[in-house]
């Protein structure tokens, strides 16, 4: 259920870049259900371990709690700033400035922005 929204944020910046839209913001309201497997997906701070195969989850023997990545009011969103030709991607959950998954290289060491075009490549997008 995560992936035809993490393909809708791309093809809503994708659109933006190609000039096929000129929407300044595109909003979606959700729950819990549809957060905590984006975040996985988007492999967000709090979601990115994944359970251990064949071991069942627990309390005890996962740091993983919902409530972490998706608290009473959770958020995902995409910050998209253009320079020239150029658009950078910036990711906040819960409205704070989120790492982006292993293997997305951001524009310098220890930046939050990620160019349009890496963070492509980076979901095999491109």
């Amino acid at each position: 259920m995560a992936a035809p929204l993490l393909d809708d944020l791309f093809r809503q910046v994708e659109a933006r870049r190609d000039g096929t839209s000129t929407l300044g913001a595109e909003l979606r309201f959700t729950h819990a259900e549809e957060i905590i497997p984006l975040a996985a997906l988007m492999g967000l701070p709090g979601s990115e371990k994944p359970a251990k195969p064949g071991r069942t989850y627990s309390c005890a023997n996962s740091p993983w709690r919902g409530a972490a990545v998706a608290s009473l009011a959770s958020d995902i969103q995409w910050d998209v700033f253009r320079k020239g030709d150029d658009y950078l991607v910036r990711i906040l959950c819960n409205e704070k400035e989120a790492a982006f998954k292993a293997g997305c290289n951001p524009v310098s060491k220890g930046s939050r922005f990620c160019d349009l075009d890496e963070l492509e490549k980076c979901f095999d997008r491109s």
